[in-house]
């Protein structure tokens, strides 16, 4: 009774250490180990309970009894255990917005700044082909009607040569005849 007493004791003084000062990896470590070595304790202590409980002769009330101080002293464990995963956790968090900070950094800034800076001169650059492409068009609109006089005079001397060709004075030769069927 009294060693359990003391677990308990021990266990209440240790929760509130725990969260005094587990910043570093090391001391968070130590607790780790301190919480599976008080886990083991605790069965150790256990069994031996009820090994001593079957040489007694009110076994039932016995088990009972180291039962009940098993289940106490897991409870006030698991509320130690409970306190340091929080901890824990909050400081995976801390370290996961470091982490998040860092990529963000000046360096991670100045890159995205160049590659802004690439996308614009690439902009830019095609800002002036499209410009040039604009212009091209435009003259090419202007070179259309060259286009349209050339096709003008080449429809103009196709019909001075039939009217050369209909104004000889040789009759045309007759047609092939059909053939048989």
């Amino acid at each position: 009774m009294k060693a359990w007493l003391l677990i308990f004791l021990a266990c209440t003084c240790l929760v509130a250490r725990a969260d005094e000062g587990l910043a570093t990896e090391e001391a968070r470590q130590l607790e780790r180990d301190r919480l599976t070595k008080a886990r083991q304790q605790l069965e150790e202590q256990y069994n031996q309970a009820i090994t001593r409980c079957y040489q007694a002769f009110d076994v039932n009330s016995c088990r009972l009894q180291a039962r009940d101080r098993r289940i106490d002293a897991n409870n006030v464990l698991r509320k130690e255990e409970i306190s340091f995963n929080k901890l824990e956790r909050q400081i995976q968090t801390e370290e996961a917005k470091k982490k998040l900070a860092d990529r963000t950094s000046e360096a991670e800034l100045q890159r995205l700044e160049a590659e802004r800076a690439e996308r614009v001169a690439a902009s830019k650059e095609r800002a002036e082909v499209n410009a040039q492409k604009q212009t091209d068009h435009t003259l090419q609109g202007s070179k259309r009607g060259e286009y349209e006089q050339k096709q003008r005079e080449a429809a103009q001397r196709r019909a001075d040569l039939e009217k050369k060709i209909r104004e000889r004075s040789k009759e045309p030769a007759a047609p092939l005849p059909v053939p048989a069927q």
